[in-house]
């Protein structure tokens, strides 16, 4: 992670323009939206999960949702993978992940408020363009659109990798090296990483399924859930 004077203000009018009381105001709304994103997030994921029949790729007649197991998108789908309705987890994962699509709205506009100049910019533009492909995944569910699917998740985790980099990258004014903010994105990244890798190594070149993509990918939900409450903790505080 780059050094102290990275990513702070360029010039005394820069930072004042950053500490002006209309964008103070603009930045504690988003942080709220934000927060609030997030626990619908969490509330509808926990009833879909409740909902869900049962049935993972690596045990199909299972009954229930596993975290071990399954997957975000096997809640989105119509049909359980063990056969069973899936109407109710459907409806309420499309909540959870619509709310969360919503919440990085706001969140990658407070992420690059602490930055200045162009890594605001490119914060911004990179996360807003990774939240609308989430947006858009609980528009395509695997089991309707398993191509197109898996390209917008690849896409849209990309462009939230390279916006989250440019983000944790930088410090921001009077921020510490090892500030919550930067180590949970740092985490949040690597596992996200590895949740990619995964996803390609099994949907594309024909890997097996195991336990460990599923698992990867809760670990990478959680980090991200971490970082962004750490990041509009630091915004708040800024």
């Amino acid at each position: 992670m780059s050094g102290a004077g990275e990513g702070t203000a360029a010039n005394p009018a820069e930072r004042a323009v950053g500490a002006a009381p209309g964008v103070e105001r603009w930045r504690g709304i988003a942080a709220l939206a934000t927060c609030v994103a997030l626990a619908v997030f969490i509330a509808a994921m926990a009833v879909a999960i409740a909902a869900y029949p049962g049935g993972s790729w690596t045990l199909p007649g299972a009954n229930g949702f596993s975290l071990l197991r399954n997957f975000w998108c096997d809640l989105l789908r119509s049909q359980a993978i063990n056969g069973a309705d899936n109407a109710g987890a459907k409806l309420w994962a499309s909540v959870g992940f619509g709310a969360l699509g919503c919440g990085l709205w706001p969140y990658w506009w407070v992420a690059g408020s602490v930055l200045t100049g162009r890594a605001r910019k490119l914060v911004t533009r990179l996360g807003t363009a990774s939240a609308a492909c989430l947006a858009a995944m609980a528009l395509l569910p695997s089991d309707r659109f398993p191509i197109v699917h898996g390209v917008v998740a690849l896409s849209g985790a990309l462009l939230g990798m390279l916006a989250a980099t440019a983000s944790v990258s930088l410090r921001a004014q009077g921020e510490p090296r090892a500030s919550s903010r930067r180590v949970s994105g740092v985490l949040m990244l690597l596992f996200a990483a590895g949740n990619a890798l995964l996803y390609v190594h099994v949907s594309y070149l024909g890997g097996a399924e195991t336990v460990a993509q599923p698992l990867v990918q809760k670990l990478a939900t959680l980090l991200l859930l971490g970082w962004m409450f750490a990041t509009v903790q630091h915004a708040r505080r800024w």
